[in-house]
């Protein structure tokens, strides 16, 4: 059974303050709805959405070919 976290659990992850993943992270593009029964006033997310999702982000970051060198 999928787990639901709450914002507390986002920002657990993330390594950052409640408030900018309630208002930054969560509202990134692409970055998971919340769970079916959840609500705006108490937003749960799936855990195993959120992690993909910062899986993805990272894995971005790390493979920019903007910042890597060109050989010449």
């Amino acid at each position: 059974m999928n787990e639901l976290i709450d914002l507390s659990d986002i920002a657990d992850m993330y390594k950052c303050s409640r408030r900018h993943a309630r208002d930054v992270i969560t509202k990134m593009i692409s970055f998971p709805d919340i769970a079916p029964g959840s609500t705006d006033r108490n937003p749960r997310w799936l855990r195993i959405e959120v992690r993909a999702f910062l899986h993805r982000k990272s894995a971005k970051t790390r493979t920019n070919p903007a910042t890597e060198e060109v050989s010449t």
